[in-house]
C-alpha cells in the first residue's frame, strides 16, 4: 500500500513515523527498516528521534533516491554493472565522442570547440551535456526511447545533434542502461510479477522528499504492490492549492471517507499571496500525487500555530494563515514595534551580516533562559561566502559549519588543488613556499614550522623570484632552479667567489643542511610534475602520475581525508579501460579536479548540538527554535536558471521538471514554516561605498509587503550602520530602539568618539631602572639613527616591521624602486670606490634579483653606474689621505665606559659619505665620529659627503659634548625618546629662514603628520600614536636647541 502522511509541522510526521514503526507487531530485529531521504541532515534528524523514542534503534538503512532505485534494482536481479551514465563518468564518455563530431549536423559545436586550448573547450562543452542528458534520463525517458529509433521530438535547432550524440554512446554495449531504461525495467517487473514481494523491503519510508521525477513517483506506486510504502509530506496548507477545480474534485473522491473535515478543507482556491508566489513546487507534487498515485491518506495532523506558540506573535500569525491558505481578517493592523518573531535586517557587507547575527543570537539566549545553541541554525544561500568570516565572528560560541566543498573542508584536497594551481602559473617563489608552508606537506620533508622562516629568507635574499627555468632560458638567473643551484654551490664550497659561472649563497651551514634537503625534494616534485603537465596522457596515465604525486607530497598514512584524495584520484584510472583512451591535456585534468571538488559537498557539521551554520539545501525542512537566514540579496537567492540555449526541456517544460528558482522559493516557504518561534532574514541592503540603498531578495521583497500589507509593518527593516562602534547601538531610550550590541570594545570605542576625548594614557609609561654603564659606538650610532627604533628593537625586543624588510614580488625585476635601488645604490658606490671590475658587480646582482635582466637591465645599469660615477669622483676628490682601517677603543666617559671599533679613518681625518639627500641622522653620525676622534686620536677633520651637500667639522667647531650625548642615549634607554631625529632636522632648518611663514614646530609637526599618515614609522605610531603630532613637545624642542641646532651650525659646506 501507499501511505500518505501530510503536517504542516515536522515534529507531527516524525511522531507519524515512529507509530507506524511502533504499531507493526510483526517487525523482527532482522527485518531492516527502509528509509528514502535526499539530505544528509534529514537522516540525523530521523536518527536522532528514533533513539530518543525507542532507546536503542538499529539495523536502518538511508538511502537517496538513484541509490535506492539501484538497491530495488538489484533485489530483482536487474542490477546493471558498471554505470557508464554516472554523471563524471558520462562527462568523459562525451568528450571522446565529441572527437568524432564529424557530421556536418556538429558544425555548430566544431566551430565552438576549434581555436586556443580546444581540448579544455570540448571538455566544458562535455560536462554541461553530462548535466542535461542526466536530466533526460530521469524527466525525458520518452524522447529518448524516439531517439533511439531515430526519431526527433521537440523540433528543437539543437535536438538533432544531440540524439546523434546520444546514439554513438548507445553503441557501447559495456556503458549499462541508462537511467530511464532502469526505471522501465524496475517498473515492469514490479508490475509484472506479484512473487517479488518476498525479496522486497516489508517497509518503505520517504521522508523529506517535496518533490520528485515523475518516473520516480511512479516508481514508487508500483513497488507499493509489494511493500509498504510511507510518504511524509510536509505541507504548509491543510487545503490542497493545485490549480484546476477538476483535481481538486478528484482529491475529495479519492480521498472522502478517509478523514471528516477534509472535503470541507478542500472547497476554495487557496488567496495566500506566499502560497501563490513560493508554492509552486509543493502545488506541483500535489498535482503529480492526484494524477499518478493510488494512495491512502493514512494520517494528517495539521496544528494551528496559534494554538500551540504561548502568546500571539506575527510569525505564529504568519504561519497560521498559511496553514489555512488565505489570510485572516483582523480587527486592527498592529505594529511590528514590539515583536520580533520576525526580524529583517539591513547590513553593508557579508561581514557585518556576521557580526550583527552574533549580536541577535546572544540577544535571543540574553532573553530566553530555555534557549540553547542547538536550537538556532544559521542557513545562507552559499554557507561558503561566510566561511571567513563565522569562524573570526564566533570563536567564542560553540559552532559547526556543514555543506563545504571538499577543498574548503578537506586539508589533502585543498593543499593538493593549491599544487595543481602551480602548473597553471609561473611557480612564484610566494604561491611555491605558500604550499609547502601548509601543515600537510612540510613534515613530509622533515621539515619544521622554524624552518619555513630560515627558507624564506634564504630564498628572498638568494633572488629566486619564479620560474623552473633551464639553461639559457628567459628568467634563468632567478629560477628556482638557478637558486637551487647557488644554495647548493655555497653550502659546499662557502665562497664569495664564482664557482664554475655559479655565484654561491653563502648563509647555509651546518644543520641547515638537512633543511636544504627538504626544499631540494620538494622542488624536485615540483620540476618532475612539470615535465609530466606538459605532455598529453590517458586518464590512466594521468591517475599514475597525480596519484605518485600525491604520495610524495604528503605522509597521510591512514588518515581519512588522505584517503578521500587517493580514492579520488585511482577513480579516475578506472575510466581508462572502460570508456577513454585518448590522450587529455594539463588543461583539462586541472579543470576536472576543481570541478570534482567544488561540486561535492559534506553534511557533516549538521546538527551537531551546538550552533549549526549550513547552506540552504532543498529539502532540508528541519524546525528550529530560531532560524537566520544570511546573504538574501538581490541576484543571489533565488537563483537564475542559467540554461544553455541546446537544453531541450527549457522550452518544453512538465509538471515536475526541477528548477533552482522555483527550488529556491519552496526553501525559503520551508524556513518560515520551521521556525517555531523566531525568523531573522539578513541580506547586504546598503552599499559600502555610497550607503544607497540596495533592493533585497525578490523573496524578502515579498514577505515585506505582505507584513505591511496585513500586519501592520510599516518599518519592518532594522538598517544597521556600517561600523559596530556607531554611537546608534549605545543610546538609551533614542530612536533605534532595535539596535543594541554586546560588544565592550565598540562601546569603548563610540563613547570615546561620542564625548570628544582621545584616551590620555600612553601605551608606555614609567621607566625601565636599569643602570648602563658600558656603551658600544654601534649602539651609539644606530639610536641617534631612530631612537624610537632603537628602544622597540634594543629594549623591548619588539619588530613590527618584518624587520623593515620589504618581500619582492613573484617576478623578475622591471627597474629597482624604494629600498631596494637605495641598497643598490650604496653597495654600487662601496664597489666603484674600492676599483673592482664593475662587470663582475653587475652579474652579481642580477644573480640575486637585485638588477633588471637581460638588454634593459644593462641599459638601466649603465645609466645608474653614470650617475653614481659623478658621485664617486667627488668623494674621491677629498684629500684625506690612505685609509687606516679600522681600529678598537675602549674610553672612559664621564660615568660611562665607551667601547668599539672606530671606522673610516683616514690619514688626514675621518671621511663619511652616503649616496642620498643629506638628512639629520647623517650629520649626527658624523657629528659622533667627530667628536669620538677628537678623543682617540686629538685634532680630526670630520667629512661628510651626501648626494646634494658636503659638510666639514674642523677640529675647531663647538656642538654638543660626547658626554651630553651619552647621557640622552642612556635616557633613551630608560624610556622612548622624545628626540625625533628627522623632524628636529626640518624644526632646525626651518629656524634657521630668516622669512619663514610657518612656525619650526608646526613645520616639524606637519613632518610627523606625513610619516604617520603614510605609515612611515610604525615605532612613533606604537608609542605615541595616540598623540599624533603633539608629539613633539617641549621636550623635544629642548633637544632640537640642545644637540641638532649645534650640530647644523658646527659644519660648514664643502
Amino acid at each position: 500500500m501507499f501511505y500518505l502522511h501530510t503536517s504542516n509541522r515536522t515534529e507531527n510526521l516524525l511522531h507519524h513515523l515512529g507509530a507506524v514503526i511502533e504499531a507493526d507487531d510483526q517487525r523482527t530485529v532482522f527485518d531492516r527498516e527502509i528509509f528514502l531521504i535526499q539530505s544528509q541532515g534529514m537522516e540525523r534528524m530521523i536518527c536522532q528521534f528514533l533513539a530518543d523514542t525507542f532507546k536503542v534503534f538499529c539495523n536502518f538503512q538511508f538511502l537517496f533516491p538513484l541509490h535506492f532505485l539501484e538497491t530495488i534494482a538489484g533485489q530483482l536481479g536487474l542490477q546493471s554493472g558498471f554505470d557508464g551514465y554516472d554523471r563524471q563518468v558520462f562527462a568523459w564518455r562525451l568528450e571522446a565522442g565529441l572527437r568524432n563530431a564529424d557530421s556536418d549536423v556538429f558544425q555548430e559545436l566544431r566551430t565552438f570547440m576549434s581555436g586556443t586550448r580546444a581540448g579544455l573547450k570540448r571538455f566544458q562543452l562535455a560536462r554541461r551535456l553530462a548535466n542535461i542528458f542526466d536530466q533526460y534520463q530521469i524527466m525525458r525517458p520518452e524522447m529518448l526511447e524516439s531517439w533511439a529509433v531515430g526519431k526527433t521530438v521537440t523540433g528543437n535547432n539543437s535536438e538533432k545533434w544531440q540524439m546523434l550524440l546520444w546514439q554513438k554512446l548507445q553503441e557501447d554495449p559495456d556503458a549499462g542502461e541508462h537511467r530511464g531504461v532502469l526505471f522501465k525495467r524496475v517498473i515492469d517487473a514490479l508490475q509484472q510479477n506479484q512473487s517479488v514481494g518476498k525479496i522486497l523491503p516489508r517497509r518503505v519510508s520517504v521522508f523529506g522528499l517535496n518533490t520528485m521525477p515523475p518516473i520516480f513517483l511512479e516508481f514508487l506506486n508500483c513497488l507499493a504492490g509489494h511493500s509498504d510504502v510511507h510518504l511524509f509530506i510536509l505541507s504548509p496548507c491543510r487545503q490542497y492549492w493545485g490549480d484546476a477545480a477538476g483535481r481538486r474534485s478528484e482529491l475529495v473522491r479519492r480521498v472522502q471517507g478517509t478523514t471528516g473535515n477534509i472535503k470541507k478543507s478542500i472547497g476554495t482556491e487557496t488567496d495566500h499571496p506566499l502560497l501563490a508566489g513560493l508554492g509552486q513546487q509543493g502545488r506541483d507534487f500535489q498535482q503529480m500525487m492526484v494524477e499518478r498515485v493510488d494512495f491512502q491518506l493514512e494520517f494528517e495532523s495539521y496544528e494551528d500555530p496559534l494554538e500551540t506558540i504561548e502568546g500571539e506573535t506575527v510569525l505564529a500569525r504568519v504561519q497560521s494563515d498559511l496553514l489555512q491558505g488565505s489570510i485572516a481578517p483582523v480587527k486592527e493592523k498592529e505594529s511590528l514595534d514590539h515583536d520580533d518573531s520576525i526580524c529583517l535586517v539591513s547590513c553593508h557587507s557579508a561581514y557585518r551580516e556576521t557580526a550583527v547575527l552574533k549580536d541577535y543570537i546572544l540577544h535571543r539566549l540574553h532573553t530566553d533562559d530555555s534557549l540553547q545553541l542547538r536550537d538556532i541554525i544559521v542557513m545562507a544561500p552559499d554557507i561558503e561566502q561566510y566561511a571567513a568570516f563565522i569562524p573570526a565572528v564566533f570563536d567564542d560560541i560553540q559552532h559547526s559549519i556543514a555543506d563545504f566543498s571538499l577543498q574548503r573542508k578537506n586539508r589533502y584536497i585543498r593543499a593538493f588543488s593549491d599544487f595543481l594551481k602551480l602548473f597553471r602559473g609561473s611557480f612564484g617563489w610566494l604561491e611555491v613556499l605558500d604550499l609547502l608552508r601548509q601543515p600537510v606537506v612540510f613534515p613530509a620533508f622533515g621539515l619544521t614550522a622554524a624552518d619555513l622562516e630560515c627558507l624564506e629568507s634564504w630564498v628572498v635574499d638568494g633572488g629566486v623570484r619564479r620560474g623552473l627555468a633551464k639553461k639559457g632560458e628567459a628568467g634563468e638567473k632567478v629560477s628556482w632552479k638557478a637558486g637551487l643551484e647557488r644554495f647548493l654551490v655555497g653550502y659546499c664550497a662557502s665562497s664569495e667567489c664564482f664557482v664554475d659561472g655559479i655565484l654561491p649563497f653563502d648563509n647555509i651551514e651546518g644543520s641547515g643542511g638537512a633543511v636544504l634537503g627538504g626544499l631540494c625534494e620538494f622542488i624536485d616534485i615540483i620540476e618532475e610534475s612539470a615535465v609530466h603537465f606538459q605532455q598529453e596522457h590517458t586518464l590512466s596515465r594521468w591517475s599514475e602520475i597525480l596519484s605518485g604525486s600525491m604520495e610524495r607530497l604528503f605522509d597521510g598514512g591512514e588518515q581519512r581525508d588522505y584517503l578521500e584524495l587517493h580514492s579520488l584520484l585511482t577513480d579516475l584510472g578506472a575510466i581508462h579501460g572502460n570508456y577513454h583512451g585518448n590522450p587529455i591535456s594539463c588543461d583539462v585534468i586541472l579543470e576536472w579536479f576543481t570541478g570534482v571538488v567544488r561540486e561535492s559537498r559534506s553534511s557533516s557539521g549538521f546538527l551537531r548540538g551546538q550552533l549549526t551554520f549550513c547552506s540552504m539545501l532543498p529539502m532540508r525542512s528541519v524546525p528550529f527554535r530560531v532560524i537566520c537566514l544570511l546573504g538574501l540579496n538581490d541576484g543571489d537567492f533565488p537563483r537564475m536558471d542559467h540554461r544553455p540555449a541546446f537544453d531541450l526541456m527549457a522550452d518544453h517544460f512538465k509538471v515536475g521538471d526541477r528548477s533552482v528558482r522555483v527550488d529556491d522559493r519552496y526553501q525559503f516557504l520551508e524556513a518560515i514554516l520551521a521556525a517555531r518561534s523566531h525568523l531573522y532574514l539578513s541580506f547586504v541592503g546598503q552599499s559600502i561605498r555610497t550607503n544607497e540603498k540596495i533592493p533585497p531578495s525578490v523573496v524578502v521583497s515579498e514577505l515585506m509587503e505582505l507584513l505591511k500589507k496585513y500586519y501592520g509593518a510599516e518599518n519592518s527593516v532594522i538598517e544597521h550602520p556600517l561600523h559596530p562602534f556607531s554611537s546608534r547601538y549605545f543610546k538609551k531610550n533614542g530612536e533605534d530602539r532595535k539596535l543594541f550590541s554586546y560588544d565592550s570594545h565598540s562601546f569603548n570605542i563610540a563613547l570615546n568618539l561620542t564625548s570628544g576625548v582621545l584616551p590620555s594614557k600612553s601605551w608606555w609609561e614609567g621607566k625601565i631602572n636599569e643602570e648602563v654603564v658600558r656603551i658600544e659606538l654601534g649602539e651609539l650610532l644606530s639610536f641617534y639613527r631612530n631612537p624610537q627604533i632603537w628602544f622597540l628593537h634594543n629594549i623591548l625586543g619588539l619588530r613590527l616591521d618584518n624587520g623593515g624588510r620589504k618581500l619582492p614580488e613573484e617576478h623578475e625585476l622591471f627597474r629597482p624602486e624604494g629600498l631596494d635601488q637605495y641598497h643598490v645604490e650604496q653597495r654600487l658606490v662601496k664597489h666603484l670606490l674600492s676599483g673592482e671590475d664593475d662587470r663582475e658587480f653587475d652579474k652579481r646582482l642580477r644573480m640575486r634579483g637585485l638588477w633588471p635582466l637581460g638588454e634593459p637591465g644593462s641599459l638601466q645599469y649603465r645609466q645608474k653606474l653614470k650617475e653614481i660615477q659623478q658621485f664617486v669622483e667627488q668623494v674621491s676628490s677629498f684629500d684625506v689621505g690612505e685609509s687606516l682601517g679600522e681600529e678598537p677603543f675602549c674610553l672612559q666617559v664621564g660615568q660611562y665606559s665607551f667601547t668599539g671599533t672606530f671606522a673610516n679613518r683616514h690619514e688626514k681625518g675621518v671621511l663619511l659619505f652616503r649616496y642620498a639627500k643629506l638628512k639629520g641622522k647623517d650629520l649626527l653620525a658624523a657629528w659622533l665620529h667627530h667628536v669620538t676622534a677628537q678623543r682617540l686620536f686629538g685634532r680630526s677633520t670630520t667629512i661628510l659627503v651626501a648626494s646634494d651637500q658636503v659638510c666639514h667639522y674642523s677640529p675647531d667647531c663647538t656642538g654638543p659634548s660626547l658626554e651630553h650625548l651619552l647621557d640622552v642615549f642612556v635616557e633613551g634607554c630608560h624610556r622612548p625618546s622624545r628626540f625625533f631625529i628627522e623632524p628636529s632636522f626640518v624644526y632646525c632648518r626651518q629656524a634657521g629662514k630668516t622669512r619663514a611663514k610657518v612656525s619650526p614646530l608646526e613645520k616639524a609637526r606637519q613632518n610627523v603628520r606625513s610619516s604617520l599618515d603614510n605609515g612611515y614609522e610604525p615605532a612613533w605610531q606604537q608609542l605615541f600614536g595616540d598623540e599624533g603630532e603633539l608629539m613633539l613637545d617641549a621636550e623635544f624642542e629642548k633637544y632640537c636647541h640642545e644637540i641638532m641646532a649645534p650640530v647644523m651650525q658646527g659644519c660648514t659646506d664643502g
